[in-house]
């Protein structure tokens, strides 16, 4: 069997993330926070989880952009690790400082935030994700980007309208996720141009495949700890 080009193997990817069972645009937090169905303490909670990702994405983009080999997408990483750390891009704020603000708004203390515990499942997802960054090659780590920055515009939408229409937030207080529709719009123009480019092979395309539904599995289980509070 041929193996797919770039091009047609970027749609399976997309395929494969809308009906995935792991969506995170059909998750039981984000549908009931946008139906404001989520009772507050929960969304506190799922938000003390989170924190521990947020800390860790600005990192992660670092590594990605040292893991580079391409000069023009290394460039264009090192705009997603100057976004992530001073909201560059889209003139906002360093996005933890934006989640620390929509934190606060929803009754957690930055000290609540800082020292929360990670639950297992949230642990699993940031060591995986720092994991494949050195055992799996470079463009193969980054496709796991259309499993999360491929989601995060519909679903960033979703928990901001449901917090300001149902739990009382002003558009200042959700900013963190109206920046990320924006935001993760581009970062995952990047992520496609790197399949198309470096992910040809059977191999690179079997490995890439993975690491997608791995990634859609572990954010489902960390968006999940919501129930645990």
């Amino acid at each position: 069997m041929a193996v797919a080009t770039g091009s047609r193997f970027l749609e399976e990817i997309k395929q494969e993330v809308a009906n995935s069972e792991w969506s995170s645009v059909r998750h039981p937090f984000v549908v009931g926070v946008n139906n404001g169905t989520i009772p507050l303490h929960q969304i506190r909670g799922w938000a003390l989880q989170d924190s521990h990702y947020r800390r860790d994405v600005h990192r992660l983009a670092l590594l990605r952009y040292l893991r580079c080999t391409d000069p023009d997408i290394q460039r264009r990483l090192g705009g997603v690790v100057a976004e992530e750390a001073e909201g560059t891009d889209t003139g906002s704020d360093g996005h933890f400082q934006l989640f620390l603000r929509f934190a606060n708004a929803i009754g957690l203390s930055e000290e609540e935030v800082r020292n929360a515990e990670p639950l297992p499942a949230t642990a699993a997802h940031i060591y995986w994700a720092e994991l494949i960054l050195w055992t799996h090659p470079w463009p193969v780590a980054m496709a796991a980007q259309m499993a999360g920055e491929g989601q995060a515009p519909i679903t960033s939408r979703m928990m901001s309208e449901g917090l300001q229409k149902h739990y009382g937030l002003t558009a200042e207080q959700a900013a963190f996720f109206d920046v990320h529709v924006e935001a993760d719009s581009d970062h995952r123009s990047l992520a496609e141009d790197i399949v198309v480019k470096y992910i040809v092979t059977e191999e690179l395309q079997a490995q890439a495949m993975a690491v997608v539904k791995r990634k859609l599995k572990l954010m489902y289980d960390m968006r999940s700890t919501y129930a645990a509070y």
